[in-house]
């Protein structure tokens, strides 16, 4: 962005060395024009870093996020294969999502609510 910067300078040290008249109608309207090149161009590189530490940040969160699912998945998955036979896993019939369900919970209960989709399940 600073490129812009830089190019509205240039236009301002033009207008600077060549000594146009700014009493006249046509210098007052190119040194405003100028002038508010000078602040679109500031305020589009401030955009731009915003815009930069915000991607930054955003990364920085994604991998936290991607860490912490791992974690969490991880920690799940390994609960189940400790219980082993303790569970069983059932396909529903709605959404296809594999749900594994205590053996315990099944002697209880005649259906089960899929965690994807709500749907009830027959056993």
């Amino acid at each position: 962005m600073s490129d812009i910067i830089s190019k509205v300078a240039y236009l301002s040290g033009l207008v600077d060395g060549l000594e146009i008249n700014t009493a006249t109608k046509e210098g007052k309207v190119l040194t405003e024009v100028i002038n508010v090149l000078k602040v679109m161009a500031e305020e589009v590189d401030e955009l731009s870093r915003a815009q930069r530490d915000m991607e930054d940040y955003i990364d920085a969160m994604d991998e936290d996020l991607s860490s912490l699912q791992d974690d969490v998945y991880d920690n799940d998955y390994e609960l189940c294969e400790d219980e082993g036979d303790n569970f069983i896993q059932l396909k529903c019939s709605n959404c296809g999502d594999d749900v594994y369900v205590d053996k315990d919970i099944i002697k209880q209960k005649e259906k089960i609510t899929c965690p994807n989709c709500h749907n009830l399940m027959s056993i």
